[in-house]
């Protein structure tokens, strides 16, 4: 049996808790699985009462139980607590001789507890729970086949718990995301019928009505980009990533999407500085890597402080060929770095001028490049330090 100093007791015994609570599932309904389980442990090992038990901070608490009424008992009561603390298969064959349960409450009293085991039931963080344990009232042993079986029940009944966890956090993520998205979509739609009661009011001004109509036009084209990266991630999570394969100059195609995203720099004073390698050709998808560099170069000109510089380059190295998009901006932080690419990622920074972002963008491009045999990395060295995006394509 494992053991803790009173201190260090007590600091696992917190992370242990913490950890229960996150999956939820105390004091929730029954679970047909789960009580599948403890029957089918009941009637295998031919024992009267069969327990699925979680063990909370002063309680032991049944998720599921066989041939037993109650659906919790006081912590100190409980063996399920030993076996949590033990942390491997524990069996006590006859608790009247046994020194660790003769004067156990469930052994002395009415219930007559005389044989028990059990094993825990661990989450992959190496944390347990609770126990899957069997009683009966009488003295006997578990073969090493019966222990197997017991343990394999065991394992099914902690997969089930692992899936309600991931269920449970997939609603909460995906939730998360439609009332995200609905802001994201909610900001430009209000700009617009407001810019457009401006304009009747200014009609006669024609600098004011020009400006109002480039008002509309970036809170519309914000609201095609988010769509367009809903509706791209939807496509790629379900595999349907095809590229049409051209020969293509690398240096013009980032060229022009350099002068594409001019206004939208010039807007927050930033400078664009495009250094090209004359002529580097790629045999490429001209649309899909045309929405990498301008997602990359976007990225650059949202999250940078205005009046800023963003240098991108294009280089031939060796046998690939390297797009550097690099930025003047709150740079990565270590916990950044950690979940960069990653589907519905909000990273630290934040947009300089109140521009939207679903978290697709990084996603999307590594899946893009990645399908073009190449890879994409970020670098930063450090905070307030800038951010360096390479893509590097196969020529």
């Amino acid at each position: 049996m494992a053991t803790y100093t009173d201190r260090e007791l007590t600091s696992v015994e917190e992370e242990r808790i913490l950890a229960l609570r996150k999956y939820g599932i105390l004091d929730t309904p029954p679970d047909n699985t789960c009580d599948k389980l403890t029957k089918l442990a009941a009637k295998l090992m031919k024992v009267p009462v069969a327990i699925i038990s979680l063990v909370d901070k002063d309680r032991v608490w049944f998720k599921s139980s066989y041939g037993l009424d109650t659906q919790q008992m006081e912590r100190e009561n409980g063996l399920c607590d030993t076996v949590v603390f033990d942390g491997d298969f524990y069996q006590v064959e006859d608790a009247k001789q046994d020194p660790r349960t003769t004067g156990h409450k469930l052994v002395v009293g009415d219930f007559g507890l005389r044989f028990y085991a059990a094993y825990p039931l661990k989450t992959k963080e190496g944390f347990n729970l609770g126990a899957f344990c069997i009683i009966d009232k009488k003295p006997r042993t578990l073969t090493e086949e019966e222990q197997e079986v017991l343990r394999d029940l065991r394992d099914i009944a902690m997969e089930q718990i692992e899936l309600k966890l991931i269920s449970k956090l997939s609603i909460a993520r995906h939730n998360h995301i439609l009332n995200t998205t609905a802001h994201d979509l909610k900001n430009p739609l209000t700009t617009i019928p407001v810019r457009a009661d401006l304009i009747k009011i200014k009609k006669h001004d024609p600098d004011t009505v020009d400006t109002m109509c480039d008002q509309i036009k970036i809170a519309s084209l914000n609201m095609v980009r988010i769509i367009d990266e809903l509706l791209q991630s939807g496509s790629m999570e379900a595999g349907e990533v095809k590229l049409l394969l051209v020969k293509l100059n690398i240096s013009y195609l980032v060229s022009n999407v350099v002068a594409m995203n001019l206004p939208l720099a010039d807007r927050k004073g930033q400078t664009i500085h495009f250094a090209p390698q004359l002529d580097v050709y790629i045999k490429g998808d001209e649309g899909r890597l045309n929405e990498v560099v301008d997602n990359l170069i976007n990225n650059a000109i949202k999250y940078a402080p205005l009046n800023t510089n963003i240098y991108v380059k294009v280089s031939l190295v060796k046998d690939y060929v390297q797009i550097v998009i690099e930025d003047e901006g709150p740079g990565l932080t270590i916990e950044d770095k950690k979940l960069l690419f990653q589907r519905f990622t909000r990273l630290s920074a934040q947009p300089t001028a109140n521009e939207s972002s679903t978290g697709l963008g990084l996603s999307i491009v590594k899946v893009l490049v990645e399908a073009h045999g190449g890879n994409i990395f970020a670098e930063s060295d450090g905070k307030n330090k800038g951010s360096r995006f390479t893509v590097q394509l196969p020529v």
